[in-house]
């Protein structure tokens, strides 16, 4: 399916299958279950962490994307002739009789054949468990018998990323060897951070690294000198050139992990090995505000490290994914739209996003507030609860006065406070559309400590947001810019507090408006009545100050310069203030029009719509960075994945449905799949942005998989296109399909009922439930266990 040079995708569309290794750019996988983490490219690079890959990586990789060169490699040795290969394409790079990667949704396998002997090796996290598992199938398809050594390598990280100063690292590790566990251990006398008297360099990292293997070890290798040899690579190691490798261990060398076995298959014959590679707590508790409780490795490694687990965990694996991604799925004539929408956004907003929170173009050391907030509502149609859980662990992240952290990182809890205008408001932005899926009021009671001290309700955690927003205006009521807005790249416009946002104004307006609801519950008129007068303040001043003739402004600087204006050279038109306008209800009725025409004419492009028009070619010291991006790409004058599909919701709300799935295709990744080496990036998970038209790489991808664009593309499929959303009172149907569709379905859970919706084109406009005609758009809240179908006809 969607098939090109370099691979396709599976019929049951939960797998991108890889023929050749020399992609345009690494094609990876994150793994997670919410824990332990793991990337792997289809050459076999990658590196593994446990919670934070910036701050516990377990394993050593840095970025390349050019060489693609670190990774967990196993090497096949025939003793016979002495040939050796690797696992994977590389690092040796040998030449293959057949080759493919699978990319699936928790795993990732390698078939790969060489010299007759065809090998197969499984890579997976464990659902609920700290280690993953490598399950190597080799078969000797030859007519002689094959004696064989495999032997795995990678290199110990053990901490905090990057480590670039090795030479000083290593000092602090030593590897062990158990046999009776036919295993190697890693330990780490320091971590990176202070001890209770804020001495560095003076506790343990407190964990042990594992990495055991199935069989009977041969011999065993923890250094790297001793494996690669002096002014050697990974492709020529001189370990290999020996029957053994040297079987040291200890704290005077560079710590690696290396296991080799040895076995004989006789034509036709198949041996399965599995390695595990895993990190568990030591439970010291010796760093302030880092609290642990000791886990055994020494089970986990005996527990997984055999044949029979291993393929018990992976069938653990599929049932760990498939509730997670089974909230609900569509049934379209577009091939593309059902990947991502039934799949791939999904998996790649809950694997990578969320949990790994890591990919190959960036490394976070923990959680964006507004980000990882947005990104939650991927688990509505599935698991709300973890809508929930991520609610309440970012409210943790809020000071007594109402603002937030801008990000904060996974251990000790630290990160940075900032004037952004906008951060602190995703928390009642979420939680509203929580509420809508779930009318669990109960979480409006639930008690959550400030980040500096005492606690309130998460009610009250979210009204001190938004009261904290409105006393931030200029002297017009224009809401200010700050250090930023939505665009960290905004980084100069109002850094004096006396820059405006008109982004900033649709924004707080919608916020002002659905909290109204939520106040009602607890009967907090006073509230409701400032949360209206604000509105009304807000709306008159953006449509007063913010209107440029034929869009709407995106700022003004400190100084007062207008930013996003006609009469601007550079950054005339910026996507933001123009499509949350029209999703905010913000702007009068009869400038709707004129706005969906300025997007269209100049924005939406074949790849997406752009963020602003025309780039910026020069930097400018009152605007910010993103002045100092090339021409063309990201926030300046690219496509930025994330707010592009906002582009989709705005013409959608606006009655443009053509529009709005021209905007759509336009991001949805395996449309690239017909220009693979123009696009570069993975066809099969959204791409954080895209080089625009001024670039001399117009369509180029990047910043793939770590992007909060995965989750709002599965939003803006079924919310606005398919027009399936959950209100207060039930799901609302009010389809956008593009006219090339006649007829589609869409199954989805909620509030425990499922629905089962097909949507069919028609010359009339009616709705039957369970057979009965409803007069309402709006689908009855039936939460009775069972099943209930819908038929829609649609009509424009």
């Amino acid at each position: 399916m969607l098939k090109n040079k370099y691979g396709f995708f599976s019929e049951n569309m939960k797998e991108y299958i890889i023929t050749n290794p020399r992609t345009p750019k690494p094609w990876i996988n994150v793994i997670s279950n919410s824990d332990y983490s793991l990337m792997i490219s289809q050459t076999g690079g990658g590196c593994s962490w446990r919670s934070n890959a910036g701050q516990n990586r377990l394993t050593r990789l840095y970025q390349d994307i050019i060489k693609d060169n670190f990774g967990k490699y196993f090497y096949l040795r025939d003793l016979t002739n002495k040939s050796i290969w690797s696992l994977t394409y590389q690092p040796m790079q040998v030449d293959y009789q057949d080759f493919e990667v699978r990319h699936g949704i928790g795993y990732s396998i390698f078939k790969y054949k060489v010299n007759d002997i065809l090998s197969e090796m499984k890579v997976f996290v464990v659902p609920n468990k700290p280690l993953e598992i490598i399950e190597i199938k080799i078969k000797n398809t030859s007519k002689q018998s094959r004696t064989l050594d495999l032997t795995s390598y990678f290199e110990w990280e053990a901490g905090i990323h990057p480590d670039e100063h090795r030479e000083f690292h290593k000092l602090f590790m030593e590897t062990f060897y158990e046999e009776d566990l036919k295993a190697i251990k890693l330990k780490k006398y320091t971590w990176g951070f202070g001890d209770k008297h804020g001495l560095q360099n003076n506790v343990d990292w407190d964990f042990v690294g594992f990495h055991a293997v199935s069989e009977e070890v041969k011999s065993f290798e923890t250094d790297k000198e001793k494996f690669l040899g002096m002014y050697n690579s990974e492709k020529n190691p001189n370990g290999l050139a020996n029957d053994k490798l040297s079987n040291s261990f200890g704290r005077f060398g560079d710590p690696t992990a290396s296991l080799q076995t040895e076995f004989t298959l006789e034509p036709n014959e198949e041996k399965t090995i599995v390695y595990t590679i895993g990190v568990t707590k030591l439970g010291k508790n010796e760093i302030p505000g880092i609290e642990q409780t000791y886990e055994d490795p020494d089970d986990l490694i005996k527990e997984y490290t055999n044949v029979n687990a291993s393929k018990n965990a992976f069938q653990e694996v599929l049932a760990f994914w498939d509730e997670l991604l089974s909230g609900d799925e569509v049934n379209t004539p577009d091939n593309a739209f059902d990947i991502m929408t039934n799949n791939f956004a999904k998996y790649q907003a809950i694997s990578c996003r969320l949990w790994g929170k890591t990919a190959y173009y960036q490394t976070s050391a923990g959680y964006g507030f507004r980000d990882q907030l947005q990104d939650s509502l991927i688990f509505l149609e599935s698991k709300p609860e973890l809508t929930k859980k991520q609610l309440l662990l970012h409210a943790a992240k809020q000071f007594q006065e109402g603002d937030v952290n801008h990000w904060f990182v996974t251990y000790q809890g630290w990160g940075p406070r900032g004037n952004c205008s906008d951060d602190l408001l995703w928390m009642p932005y979420i939680l509203y559309f929580y509420l809508e899926e779930t009318l669990d009021y109960s979480i409006l009671s639930e008690v959550v400590p400030f980040a500096n001290g005492n606690d309130a309700t998460l009610y009250e955690h979210s009204k001190r947001a938004i009261q904290k927003s409105l006393t931030r205006f200029s002297d017009r009521k224009v809401p200010l810019m700050g250090s930023h807005d939505w665009n960290d790249g905004l980084s100069a416009v109002g850094f004096k507090m006396k820059g405006e946002s008109f982004w900033m104004s649709s924004f707080l307006y919608i916020i002002l408006n659905q909290f109204q609801e939520i106040a009602k519950k607890q009967k907090d008129e006073n509230f409701i009545t400032e949360c209206k007068k604000y509105a009304k303040i807000i709306k008159d001043s953006f449509n007063e100050y913010g209107w440029d003739g034929s869009w709407y402004l995106q700022a003004t600087t400190d100084d007062g310069l207008k930013v996003g204006s006609f009469d601007n050279d550079e950054g005339k038109i910026f996507l933001m203030p123009n499509s949350w306008a029209i999703i905010s209800d913000i702007l009068p009725k009869e400038r709707k029009d004129i706005v969906i025409k300025s997007i269209e004419k100049y924005l939406l492009k074949d790849h997406g719509t752009l963020l602003n028009y025309p780039a910026f070619t020069k930097p400018r010291t009152d605007i910010g960075y993103v002045t100092r991006y090339a021409p063309g790409l990201r926030e300046n004058g690219g496509v930025y994945t994330h707010a592009a599909t906002w582009a989709v919701t705005a013409f959608a709300k606006a009655g443009y449905p053509e529009l709005a799935y021209k905007a759509y295709k336009g991001i949805c990744p395996p449309n690239r799949t017909k220009d693979p080496d123009k696009y570069l990036a993975e066809p099969y998970v959204t791409c954080g942005n895209s080089d625009g038209p001024i670039s001399p790489m117009y369509g180029r991808g990047g910043w793939s998989w770590y992007t909060g664009s995965a989750q709002w593309l599965h939003r803006v499929a079924v919310q606005d296109i398919i027009g399936v959303k959950a209100t207060f009172d039930g799901l609302k149907v009010s389809p956008k399909i593009p006219l090339s569709w006649n007829k589609v379905t869409y199954n989805r859970k909620f509030r425990n009922a499922h629905y089962h919706f097909e949507i069919e084109r028609s010359d009339k406009k009616e709705i039957l439930v369970d057979g009965v005609k409803l007069e309402s758009d709006i689908i009855p809240d039936f939460r009775d266990s069972k099943e209930h179908f819908i038929i829609v006809k649609y009509k424009e």
